[in-house]
């Protein structure tokens, strides 16, 4: 009895050996090759892509209007789950449109497929400041209402700040870094919808300009640049338009040094 008590606490130690080593040697899922994804799905989630989502965030998902979709930093989560939550529903005040009513289910998982792939091909663009700014000095640049800027009057961060413009909260986790330098320098090469300007002019000679907050086929409604709001009838107006300019100034090129535009610059993309 002792010699087999003996033989079967030594086969049963070989055993846990043997399963230990197997689990030394053997990859765990997380270790193996990612399987190559299916070309077919692949050519789906890039037509879809292109079709729905470049526009804002790149051809190459690199950002834009967009945020970037090839880095790290996903504000409602990266899992694919979190990713296909915020395609289906969309992202409330933000240009992220609700797609659940426009995409199945499975063509979702054939974006998120297609913008996984995004983020392991090489960069499009080697765009980067000209020199590199001061955050603290920008900041300041950007909150003093009596200086050149006077972003604040119109912008506000952390409710600080205007209504008039959008808010700038988590602004360099929302929008490429080359696309904010550009929205400094050219304000009116891209307005967002809520965001354009209007122009009417009343019977009585008045002409005011501000930002449309609502419009009907009746009636407009409008904030001006002091914060001002208006209503009006369209029929007691001489004339009612859109603008194509925005009211940010765009002489920021000319009106700041190049050391103020990047430190300007700089601020900015330290709201993540």
């Amino acid at each position: 009895m002792p010699m087999l008590r003996n033989l079967c606490e030594t086969l049963l130690v070989l055993a846990w050996a043997g399963i230990l080593y197997a689990s030394a040697v053997q990859p765990s899922a997380a270790d193996s090759p990612a399987k190559s994804p299916d070309p077919a799905a692949l050519a789906e989630g890039q037509a879809l892509f292109r079709g729905l989502c470049s526009g804002c965030h790149g051809g190459a998902g690199r950002g834009g209007k967009g945020p970037d979709l090839t880095d790290t930093r996903w504000i409602h989560g990266g899992t694919d789950d979190d990713i296909a939550r915020v395609i289906q529903n969309g992202v409330p005040k933000t240009t992220m449109k609700k797609l659940g009513d426009a995409l199945k289910p499975e063509q979702v998982r054939k974006v998120i497929l297609y913008v996984r792939s995004l983020a392991r091909s090489p960069s499009e663009t080697t765009w980067k400041p000209y020199i590199a700014g001061d955050p603290q000095a920008g900041r300041k640049l950007f909150f003093d209402l009596q200086g050149k800027a006077q972003c604040a009057k119109c912008h506000s961060i952390g409710g600080e700040g205007g209504r008039i413009g959008p808010s700038l909260d988590r602004l360099a986790s929302r929008r490429a870094p080359e696309f904010i330098m550009e929205s400094i320098l050219e304000p009116s090469k891209d307005i967002a919808p809520e965001y354009e300007a209007v122009a009417v002019a009343t019977k009585e000679g008045r002409v005011i300009t501000g930002i449309r907050i609502n419009e009907t086929n009746f009636s407009v409604q409008l904030h001006e640049e002091n914060g001002r709001f208006h209503s009006f009838l369209k029929r007691d107006l001489d004339e009612f338009k859109v603008m194509t300019k925005s009211l940010m100034p765009e002489n920021f090129g000319e009106l700041l040094t190049v050391k103020e535009l990047h430190d300007l610059f700089a601020f900015l993309m330290t709201l993540e």
